[in-house]
C-alpha cells in the first residue's frame, strides 16, 4: 500500500484561522456541541458514546498531566462502532478545556481484523496515536501530534506507516517529518534468532512540508 494513496489529510485555512474561529471549531466533539471547559472527561463524552481507552500526559510543558482519549460509539461488544479521539488539556486543578477532537482518524472498532488495535500516548510533549489492522499481511500507522503554541490547537508533525507480512517476516516502513519535509523509507527482514528487524533497503527523500490540524486528519479506514 501507497501512503499518499492511502492516507489523507488536508490543511485547512492553514495560516490564516483567526483565534475565535479555531475556538469555536473546537467546542465541537464528534460532530456535537460540547463545552468549551469542564470538570472531567465524561464530561466531554458525548452522548451515545463511551471511553474506550485514556492516557495522560503533559502537552503544554506547564507540569500538569493532560488527557487524550478514544471514544467508542454505542455500548456493548458489537463490532463495527465508530471510534473517535478527544484531547483535553489540565487547567491546574480547575477542570479542562478541548484542545481537539476527531471522529475521521480512527478506523471503527472490530475494523480492523485480528490485529484490530489503537494505541494512545504522550511523550515529551508529543500526541502519539497508533491504528493497527490485518492478520498475517498488517499495516502500523502512526500520526504525531504537537500544540502550536499561538493557535493552541494540535498540529500534526509527523506520520509512519508500516505494512508487513507476518508468515515471511518481511516489511517496509515510510517515516515522514511534516516539520522538516524529510521522508525516510526503509525494507527489513526479521531475524528471529537476534529478535530484530534487518534493513535490506533504506532511501530518503524530500516531501513538501505540511501541517495540518487534528481536526482535519484524514486516516486510513
Amino acid at each position: 500500500m501507497k501512503l499518499a494513496a492511502t492516507i489523507q489529510f488536508a490543511v485547512l485555512l492553514l495560516g490564516t484561522v483567526l483565534y475565535q474561529g479555531s475556538q469555536a471549531q473546537q467546542s465541537l466533539v464528534l460532530g456535537k456541541k460540547m463545552p468549551a471547559t469542564a470538570p472531567a472527561l465524561r464530561d466531554f463524552v458525548p452522548p451515545g458514546w463511551m471511553i474506550e481507552s485514556q492516557v495522560s500526559g503533559d502537552l503544554n510543558g506547564d507540569g500538569v498531566a493532560d488527557i487524550a482519549a478514544v471514544l467508542v460509539e454505542g455500548k456493548g461488544a458489537a463490532d463495527d462502532r465508530q471510534r473517535g479521539l478527544i484531547v483535553l488539556q489540565a487547567n491546574a486543578g480547575k477542570g479542562y478545556s478541548l484542545l481537539g477532537s476527531n471522529g475521521k482518524l480512527l478506523q471503527c472498532q472490530g475494523c480492523g481484523g485480528v490485529k484490530d488495535g489503537v494505541n494512545v500516548a504522550i511523550k515529551n510533549g508529543v500526541l502519539v496515536v497508533s491504528q493497527y489492522s490485518g492478520s498475517r499481511e498488517y499495516s502500523v500507522y502512526t500520526w504525531r501530534f504537537r500544540l502550536d503554541a499561538a493557535s493552541q490547537r494540535l498540529q500534526m508533525i509527523g506520520i509512519d506507516e508500516e505494512d508487513a507480512d507476518g508468515m515471511l517476516g518481511k516489511g517496509s516502513t515510510v517515516s515522514t517529518n511534516l516539520l522538516t519535509g524529510q521522508q525516510i523509507s526503509e525494507s527489513y527482514q526479521y531475524d528471529e534468532k537476534r529478535d530484530r528487524k534487518v534493513i535490506l533497503g533504506s532511501k530518503k527523500s524530500k516531501i513538501a512540508k505540511s501541517l495540518g490540524w487534528l481536526e482535519d486528519v484524514v486516516g486510513n479506514q
